[in-house]
């Protein structure tokens, strides 16, 4: 080998093994040459031969003529002389260990985690581990629904039951798509087989499929066993992210037994400490699973967190799945309105519009299309379209509303004054409350002194013309520029434009006073003498607005008459809804998280903005942060405000499970408080199917020629064989042509002057 190496003067130690190579592409030239034109050429040639009476002489001259074709057949061949410098590698052999959460589950009777059988056989087999190592290329992974490198030396620290789901055959294709091109001859599998893409006590097709073209065998090693195992769970549970007020939100639960008995098993449905439902659920033997309907109404809007538990009996394996929270985000279905008018106007009418064809809105209108004063000749009963349902709408149905319209309303007679009490402590527990003027409103209306009067935020005061029908433009309050009710562009100069081109209004309610801590909007300024005609205020936890005019349709008639867009008119009732109705955006204080669901280590955000009474930023106002968890666990910060009275507070959660966040400040006196929850998730799923799968075990070591074994003590790993073929790899390589050089044709050249001088001294042309 050296000699040869040398021979082509080069270094023996630069290359150590020597191939030939043919390189021709096309050998069809060659096999036509080799088959059919050499064998007629030679039989010609040997029949020419005939004069020549020497054997010997002809022997040789047809041996010449072989040779020639021998040679030319070999330069068609092109071979080459590849000498190369090689290397045997190791094969490799991958150790898949599960660290998923099933791993955590213990083994009956001797209460072992399953993960801790695998620790154990690691830790008694330690020194054939390493022997493996002077065999093969030993790669150790942590196994999942994906495959994470490590190493043996760092198992100790690192091999954790943490991952959140397992898929064996998404494991499986990582793994071949790692050693693609390379030598794997073989696996070590220790899992539990909990794989939750797959049934029970089945094997997926394409499973079966990977598994059958694997190159070397699938060894499957079983942490622990279903033996003795007990457990009830909820295994699963679909219920919607969302809910309406008001509205039933149903949940479908699955609940699983083994070995459980016959029991009589309570489901409960809780929100905080508050049962909301019960339900039995019958456990007998012989059955797994049972479905639930289940149905609830929430009576709150906002992050509601609810908790379904069924109890914990001693003996269980797993006691995590007994319990599942989740979040249902409550929602207004519509923002329902009841709306009464007292007189058939354009401003009713062009209310109504609006009203009715916003899309969040469910309206229920009465109009009054005749008074008790007007003269007649029928009685009331063959007049009226349907009774008034005074008793239905101010009692029984009264907390339905989210608003309340009285527009150009006189309450009497079609309301008994006792119900006006219902109207003030609907609104202080949170309603909503307006009243449109006219010349049957406030004064007109006789709300002078009524429950009604409390909850308005202007005071009546007596006045010899509650209405004065003069024309006038409405001026905003300075103050309260910023005010969501009064933005009708989202520019502050835009703004300011539209409500300088806004057209005139007519009319005007007059002798109210607003009260101290309400807000004037609007007003129309007459000399010394001014006139509030949009006041907005609070009333406990409700709130109030006074729209003193009968006119406001000129918005949207008079605009679209003069060839502009009523949509400032459209915009402006939109931005009282909202105000009203305590949309978010509309809050002193507003706190949000920047999602609604994290998971385990991940960090939180949490954005608060503090605002004035007047909508100006708060700035530098010290707001105290409280987060607590489901069991009780509590963290207080204090932060301040920049100067866009915005703070936020970025924190990690170090658990799953449900947080709330609460914050309190105190701005000039005004004390408020706001709250918002989130989840912190950590996959569960692992133990909603808690059992040991042997049967998926034992079939990826038979389909792929490996052995199956459930873990011991005693388990010895020495008895597992794996093929340990010569692998071989190329370094570094040089060709030298065999044909395409000088003394190849020289050779040529050499027998066709030898076959010539002989024919010639044989007497042949």
């Amino acid at each position: 080998m050296n000699i040869l190496i040398e021979w082509f003067g080069l270094d023996p130690d630069q290359f150590n093994e020597v191939a030939m190579n043919m390189v021709a592409k096309d050998l069809s030239l060659v096999w036509i040459l080799a088959l059919v034109v050499a064998p007629l050429a030679l039989w010609f040639f040997w029949t020419s031969l005939k004069r020549i009476q020497s054997p010997i002489r002809k022997i040789f001259l047809i041996a010449l003529r072989a040779l020639t074709f021998a040679v030319l057949v070999f330069m068609l061949l092109k071979p080459e002389l590849e000498f190369k410098k090689s290397h045997t590698l190791k094969n490799s052999i991958a150790v898949l260990l599960d660290d998923t959460k099933s791993m955590s589950i213990k083994t009956f009777p001797s209460e072992t985690p399953r993960i801790e059988f695998v620790r154990r056989t690691f830790e008694k087999n330690r020194n054939m581990l390493e022997s493996l190592k002077e065999k093969f290329q030993v790669d150790y992974y942590f196994a999942s629904s994906q495959i994470n490198p490590t190493s043996h030396a760092e198992l100790g620290n690192r091999y954790r039951p943490k991952k959140a789901v397992t898929d064996l055959e998404n494991t499986f294709s990582q793994l071949r798509k790692r050693y693609e091109g390379k030598s794997l001859q073989g696996v070590m599998l220790f899992s539990d087989g909990a794989d939750l893409a797959m049934e029970p006590e089945t094997v997926s097709p394409e499973m079966l499929a990977l598994l059958a073209d694997w190159e070397g065998p699938v060894h499957t090693f079983q942490a622990g066993s279903n033996e003795m195992f007990m457990d009830l769970a909820i295994e699963e549970l679909d219920s919607a992210d969302f809910g309406f007020i008001h509205q039933p939100v149903r949940l479908t639960v699955t609940i699983s037994a083994s070995n459980m008995g016959n029991k009589n098993i309570p489901l409960v449905l809780k929100e905080g400490d508050t049962i909301l439902l019960s339900r039995i659920v019958e456990v007998r033997e012989g059955q797994n699973q049972y479905p639930v309907e289940m149905e609830f109404t929430p009576g709150a809007l906002g992050k509601r967190i609810y908790t379904l538990t069924v109890p914990h009996f001693a003996g269980e394996s797993v006691a995590t799945n007994n319990r599942r929270d989740f979040q249902v985000k409550v929602i207004r279905d519509r923002i329902r309105v009841l709306h009464l008018n007292g007189r058939p106007a354009w401003d009713s009418r062009f209310l109504r519009e609006v009203l009715a064809n916003h899309p969040k809105v469910d309206l229920l209108s009465f109009f009054i299309l005749r008074t008790m004063g007007d003269d007649v000749a029928s009685p009331t009963s063959e007049l009226s379209l349907i009774p008034f349902p005074t008793n239905l709408l101010f009692s029984d149905y009264l907390n339905s509303f989210d608003l309340i319209v009285f527009q150009n309303f006189s309450y009497e007679p079609f309301i008994d004054k006792k119900y006006l009490r219902n109207i003030n402590n609907y609104v202080k527990q949170g309603g909503a409350f307006m009243m449109v003027g006219g010349e049957l409103s406030f004064q007109g209306g006789g709300y002078e002194r009524t429950a009604i009067e409390a909850i308005l935020p202007v005071q009546l005061e007596r006045t010899s013309q509650p209405f004065i029908g003069e024309s006038f433009h409405l001026q905003r309050g300075k103050s309260l520029l910023r005010h969501p009710i009064l933005q009708l562009e989202k520019e502050s100069s835009a703004n300011a434009k539209a409500w300088q081109d806004l057209p005139e209004l007519n009319g005007v309610n007059a002798g109210l006073k607003p009260r101290k801590n309400a807000h004037v909007l609007a007003e129309f300024d007459k000399g010394n003498k001014n006139y509030p005609v949009l006041v907005a205020g609070r009333v406990g936890e409700g709130r109030s607005i006074v729209m003193a005019t009968d006119s406001a349709w000129n918005w949207n008639f008079r605009r679209v008459g003069e060839g502009g867009s009523g949509r400032h008119y459209y915009k402006l009732w939109n931005n009282l809804i909202a105000w009203l109705t305590d949309d978010p955006a509309t809050r002193l204080l507003q706190l949000e998280t920047d999602k609604e669901r994290y998971e385990e280590g991940e960090d939180t955000l949490l954005r608060i903005r503090v605002l004035q009474e007047d909508y100006n930023p708060s700035i530098g106002i010290e707001v105290n942060l409280t987060i607590k968890s489901r069991e009780g666990e509590e963290i207080t910060e204090t932060i301040k405000t920049d100067n866009n009275g915005e703070a936020a507070h970025q924190w990690t959660p170090q658990r799953e499970g449900f947080y709330t966040v609460k914050v309190k400040v105190d701005v000039d006196g005004d004390k408020r408080e706001a709250d918002v929850g989130f989840s912190v998730f950590s996959e569960t799923a692992e133990f909603q199917k808690p059992k040991v799968n042997e049967t998926l075990l034992k079939r990826i070591a038979e389909v792929s020629g490996g052995r199956y074994e459930v873990l011991t003590e005693k388990t010895d790993l020495s008895a597992i064989k794996f093929p340990n073929p010569k692998v071989e790899v190329k370094t570094h390589s040089k060709s030298i042509s065999l044909w395409d050089n000088w003394w190849t044709y020289g050779l040529i050249l050499t027998f066709l002057f030898l076959d010539w001088f002989t024919r010639r001294k044989s007497g042949l042309s």
